[in-house]
């Protein structure tokens, strides 16, 4: 148990400039933190830090083991949360990397929610820093199963009184023309709309570009811009009018692959598998 501990610490320092900081980080006195370092040192036989009058910084050693250490640690909270499942413990957390908007509704399953790009999901999983990744465009790896996909329609959502709602609103010609919000480059579904939009003949420049579906919405509300979105991701501004969702021109359809992914080779705990089936039931809800 000393050596899981000490190796806790030390992800905590290799993110300091020095072993003071870090231990006010850890609420621990400094002598106790250089202690439990010093331990991990004997162990590895190696020096893991060196200290200079600007701070510390990882020897080789040190950057070896920093460079796996993230893993190590995601891998033994795994176990723990494994070996609670044969204490019978029904609840736990589970890291889940998912596309903006979605969130677990267990009381006792607590999602420890990240968010990015489908790469940065496909890394969480194979680093083991998350359990699930909800994500739109999953690249292929070998590490990863993609236990369920839908193709989800995507439509212009705009203010209720945008001229893209009007009839001929939607043409391609007209599109071009019209605020955009979109997401930055580095995910797949706006690589996706760039694509199809080229393919039309329609080349659309974003003004804003944003990842963050709240920003997104905040930017259709008050800029009056238009996003590009599934009827589900604003359902209530839909609903409550302050918003409408527009189809695409028939020579541009636009739809997404929202994949719900999970390690292939790592048991799930019961939290895992338990979220994984309530959000493969709410996809086949969302998909019908």
């Amino acid at each position: 148990m000393a050596k899981i501990v000490a190796l806790h610490y030390f992800a905590v320092v290799t993110r300091c400039s020095s072993l003071r900081d870090a231990a006010s980080q850890l609420d621990i006195h400094p002598n106790v933190l250089a202690r439990h370092i010093s331990q991990l040192e004997y162990y590895m036989d190696a020096p893991l830090l060196e200290r200079g009058p600007l701070g510390i910084r990882l020897t080789a050693a040190g950057e070896l083991l920093a460079a796996k250490l993230d893993r190590t640690i995601n891998e033994l909270d795994h176990v723990v949360r494994l070996i609670d499942d044969l204490k019978g413990l029904r609840g736990g957390v589970v890291g889940v990397h998912a596309a903006d908007g979605f969130a677990s509704r267990h009381p006792h399953v607590r999602a420890r929610l990240r968010t990015g790009t489908a790469k940065d999901a496909m890394r969480a999983i194979e680093d083991a820093s998350c359990d699930l990744a909800l994500t739109f465009f999953a690249p292929p790896s070998d590490a990863v199963t993609v236990v369920q996909r839908i193709w989800l329609p995507q439509f212009i959502v705009a203010p209720p009184d945008h001229p893209v709602t009007r009839t001929g609103g939607a043409a391609l010609p007209a599109l071009a023309g019209y605020r955009w919000v979109l997401p930055g480059p580095d995910f797949g579904a706006r690589t996706f709309f760039d694509r199809v939009a080229t393919e039309a003949g329609c080349r659309i420049v974003p003004t804003f570009e944003a990842s963050s579906l709240d920003l997104q919405r905040t930017l259709v509300a008050q800029a009056g811009a238009l996003a590009v979105l599934p009827r589900a991701a604003v359902a209530e501004e839909l609903a409550a009018g302050t918003m409408a969702a527009v189809p695409f021109p028939e020579a541009m359809p636009v739809e997404t692959s929202l994949d719900l992914c999970v390690p292939a080779d790592r048991q799930p705990s019961f939290a895992a598998e338990r979220l994984r089936r309530d959000l493969e039931t709410a996809l086949k809800r969302l998909r019908a």
